[in-house]
């Protein structure tokens, strides 16, 4: 999703989640603070219910927005920890969390 890209790489890029030509189960929020309300309130209207919230992009609002509207949240963590393949150094954090129980589930 961005305001005024048509194409990012060849591929069609998305001005809002309503904009969307199919229904996601989810979305990825890498923003600064001061938009991540507006975005999760439109994943909302867009019947979104799984929120990520990358290091950095959450705030009070939206985590409170996200919680009072009994989304499924996940922030404070950092995706490069998560996504398949994890390269170093996200290999060694991840090891470590696993080691002393700290990885989510």
């Amino acid at each position: 999703m961005h305001p005024e890209l048509r194409t990012i790489n060849g591929d069609p890029c998305y001005s809002s989640l309503n904009a969307l030509p199919e229904k996601v189960g989810g979305v990825f929020i890498c923003v600064s603070p001061d938009r991540t309300e507006e975005i999760v309130k439109e994943a909302v209207q867009s019947g979104i219910k799984n929120i990520w919230l990358q290091q950095g992009a959450q705030s009070a609002k939206a985590i409170l927005y996200c919680r009072e509207n009994k989304l499924n949240l996940v922030y404070g963590e950092c995706i490069l920890m998560f996504a398949e393949p994890v390269g170093f150094p996200h290999s060694v954090h991840r090891f470590l969390w696993k080691m002393i129980g700290k990885y989510p589930k």
